[in-house]
């Protein structure tokens, strides 16, 4: 084998481990602060989130999410004008969460997440734009809580989903 060819393989696997293990101890320090869940579900972005809660406002609910912390991860919220539903966007994907009215059960409100776009590699969904969904899951699980200690969730599978493949 040529001797280029064998620094260029080298130099390819190294730059691969190396970029690996930078991945790795960003997600760990992520996991580490509390900002996303480790053991969530690896396609917890396929499902839907039912939220029930005796949260009545979703104004609420936007106040008591760590800004800071879905801005240190890429994130951005906004809420559409009637103000029923937030939006999310980060690298890679694009999320919301909305009012779903109020449930059978008296005082009990719905709300429901989910991602409705992503960007795929190969048909897999980018570390990086996991990581950023598991955070934004994190930080609405952990406002709902610090608003209702007693909100809920159901997830059930979605299908009808946009993704945008791409091989580089």
């Amino acid at each position: 084998m040529n001797p280029l060819a064998i620094v260029i393989i080298s130099a390819a696997i190294l730059i691969g481990v190396v970029a690996g293990l930078i991945i790795a101890n960003n997600n760990k320090k992520i996991f580490a602060s509390g900002a996303a869940r480790q053991n969530r579900n690896y396609d917890f972005y396929m499902q839907e989130h039912t939220f029930k809660t005796n949260v009545t406002d979703i104004k609420a609910l936007l106040n008591a999410l760590d800004k800071d912390t879905l801005t240190r991860n890429g994130v951005s919220i906004s809420i559409d004008q009637p103000g029923t539903k937030l939006i999310f966007s980060g690298s890679g994907f694009a999320a919301s969460l909305k009012t779903a009215g109020a449930s059978d059960i008296s005082g009990i409100y719905m709300y429901r997440f989910r991602v409705g776009k992503w960007k795929e590699y190969r048909g897999t969904m980018d570390n990086s734009t996991r990581m950023g969904l598991n955070v934004l899951l994190t930080s609405i699980e952990k406002a709902f809580l610090t608003l209702d200690y007693n909100a809920v969730v159901e997830r059930t599978y979605v299908t009808d989903i946009s993704t945008k493949s791409s091989f580089f």
